[in-house]
């Protein structure tokens, strides 16, 4: 794909998201209309995406795909406490902050922008890696994940096989179970699914575009902490990864791709919702997420172009 048609396709994409910021700042949609339409998404929209997106036929080269897929999320998470620690440690960043600064590096954006980003640049496959992707971070979201959010806001939350009773999560499970089993949905069923799993990345945009449309750019801005903590995720770390795997991987092909934009990926939007949930700081929580979703729309778009320029 030439750099001009990648920056063309994500223009289209992102311009998806001044329609939310508009009517955001116009007083048309507020905060309860904009749960629910992240409610839709989470419960309906996405799962048919990823649902359709893992009706591929099955074969021994995604499988080890898959696996590789996997051991470099785990890197990446695991570097990204490192990261994170040496941050705080350097910023003198107060314990209960810490930890969350660790979980806002451990988790990316995977679901609202990345999956929307891989599956406009790279259609079926992107997104089939880019839903295998967000299953392995919804693992660690669910387990160490919880564990950094205990630690951040002091309350007990406990590790629970119901963290993993979700729409998305279920999906995951359906879709790679008809991927295993070599099953095609029937066109009566897919052709609905593929519908409104269609609808994920303009809704995704809107909700995104009413966010950044709901924070004050000049509290925003103002703090350091925020800006080291975006660049460390959205430029320094997605950089080293993606060096590294241009080492390993001569000819990127798409795995390698959706892997790097989805770690160049903004902070992940949950970070919010558990920092509310669990008493946590909220508006450092949402500042982050905001300030990193508005730099990645320059940096994923950065990213792909390199990368794609690499091959």
């Amino acid at each position: 794909m030439a750099a001009t048609q990648i920056i063309l396709s994500l223009v289209k994409l992102f311009l998806m998201i001044i329609p939310g910021f508009i009517l955001s700042k116009k007083g048309i949609i507020d905060e309860h209309q904009s749960k629910g339409i992240s409610s839709i998404i989470i419960n309906l929209t996405w799962p048919c995406l990823i649902i359709m997106s893992l009706q591929r036929e099955f074969s021994r080269e995604l499988c080890i795909n898959m696996g590789i897929l996997a051991l470099v999320m785990v890197a990446d998470i695991l570097a990204a406490f490192v990261v994170a620690k040496a941050i705080s440690k350097g910023l003198k960043v107060e314990k209960s902050l810490t930890y969350l600064m660790i979980f806002m590096l451990m988790f990316g954006n995977t679901g609202f922008m990345g999956i929307p980003v891989c599956t406009v640049l790279y259609g079926g496959e992107g997104t089939f890696y880019a839903a295998l992707i967000d299953c392995v971070q919804d693992i660690f979201i669910f387990t160490a994940g919880l564990v950094m959010i205990e630690k951040s806001t002091g309350s007990h939350i406990g590790l629970s096989i119901r963290h993993f009773m979700t729409p998305g999560f279920a999906s995951i499970v359906i879709g790679l179970g008809l991927f295993v089993g070599g099953i095609t949905l029937p066109e009566i069923i897919s052709g609905p699914l593929e519908v409104i799993g269609s609808a994920t990345s303009p809704l995704a945009m809107l909700v995104v575009g009413y966010q950044l449309g709901s924070v004050s750019f000049r509290e925003m801005f103002s703090d350091l902490r925020l800006y080291v903590l975006s660049i460390a995720k959205t430029i320094i770390m997605p950089l080293i990864f993606m060096l590294l795997l241009l080492l390993i991987f001569s000819e990127p092909g798409v795995l390698v791709k959706t892997l790097i934009i989805e770690m160049a990926a903004p902070v992940a939007a949950c970070t919010t919702i558990y920092s509310q949930k669990y008493g946590g700081d909220v508006e450092f929580a949402t500042k982050g997420v905001m300030l990193s979703t508005l730099i990645s729309i320059v940096t994923l778009s950065a990213f792909a172009v390199i990368v794609e320029m690499a091959v």
